[in-house]
């Protein structure tokens, strides 16, 4: 009797919500499919692919590969930092004397040709070359080409302000160079 009461009521709110056949076979459809995916869900079991064996394979294989680069990465650095090299290379290096040597060997190291002497002198950006210009902190020798370019094509700087308009200089550099610079024509 259970079943005719709920049959009953069934139809009874079908006719009430006035739904038509073609609803009716719609509805059956999506609760169907969606009764039969939410049994597969909990019926098939998900499998994993995981096996410990591989995995282990795979971490030696990178423990060994950043081992390899951890050891070039020193190699470079023993190389390039001599501080940090090891000292089997610092004696090879202190028992190397060169046989017709006339110079008395020198503990520090001669300024090389790259170093860079800033100026604490003032100097016109109206006259200076480039060497000049590069004496300045933060001024290399593009900075130091456009500036002479700059200077060229308007004729001089009437004000140290100007330098804003040379490409690559902005307040922050124009601000740490303004204490040593002047104009003069």
């Amino acid at each position: 009797m259970g079943f005719k009461k709920l049959k009953r009521s069934f139809f009874f709110w079908m006719e009430k919500l006035q739904i038509s056949r073609s609803e009716r076979i719609a509805f059956s459809v999506l609760l169907a499919v969606l009764g039969t995916s939410f049994l597969m869900h909990f019926f098939l079991n998900r499998s994993f692919n995981y096996d410990q064996q591989q995995y282990d394979e795979i971490m030696a294989e990178f423990d060994r590969r950043s081992a390899e680069l951890k050891q070039k990465k020193e190699e470079i650095a023993e190389k390039y930092l001599p501080d940090t090299s090891s000292k089997a290379s610092n004696e090879q290096a202190d028992a190397y004397e060169p046989e017709d040597s006339d110079q008395p060997k020198t503990e520090e190291a001669e300024p090389s040709a790259s170093d860079v002497v800033y100026t604490s002198e003032t100097i016109n950006i109206n006259t200076a070359n480039s060497q000049q210009l590069q004496q300045l902190d933060g001024i290399g020798p593009a900075y130091a080409r456009r500036i002479i370019e700059y200077r060229e094509s308007n004729g001089g700087f009437e004000t140290i302000d100007e330098l804003l308009n040379v490409k690559g200089i902005g307040e922050k550099r124009l601000a740490g160079i303004r204490p040593f610079i002047k104009l003069e024509n």
